[in-house]
């Protein structure tokens, strides 16, 4: 190249378009994705599940829990300032869902018919297999 100071421009200018200020981070939901529970104490015992939870394009949540008692839709489900609340149906029998997420932890309770189950989590890193207890 006959002007060398012309690649450095050149590649400076590329380096302040592609990493500049004017880019913006994209923020990862931290809620979404699986979840693996334990909820402690049912009358079948301790039952391991999967909490799936998904956003929607109108911004709110949606999601399921996956066990070996069923598969079951969680209806009306919030996450505000890192709380959870959400419903379902077990055989026609109303559930609660609630509790605080901590980074990758979830920590609550499922409630339904006078009854409340300690219920625990961890986030599922992509990869690692959903059926671990």
């Amino acid at each position: 190249m006959k002007n060398p100071y012309l690649l450095l421009v050149l590649v400076f200018s590329m380096m302040m378009t592609n990493c500049g200020p004017g880019k913006t981070a994209v923020t990862v939901d931290p809620y979404l994705g699986a979840w693996r529970l334990l909820v402690e104490g049912t009358p079948q015992g301790n039952v391991s599940a999967t909490m799936t939870i998904n956003k929607n394009t109108d911004g709110t949540y949606s999601g399921s829990v996956n066990s070996a008692v069923g598969y079951f839709n969680l209806d009306d489900l919030k996450i505000d300032d890192n709380k959870l609340s959400a419903e379902f149906m077990i055989q026609g029998t109303e559930f609660d869902i609630t509790g605080n997420f901590e980074k990758n932890l979830f920590k609550g309770n499922v409630s339904g018919l006078g009854d409340n189950y300690q219920t625990n989590g961890t986030k599922i890193v992509e990869g690692e297999n959903s059926l671990k207890p």
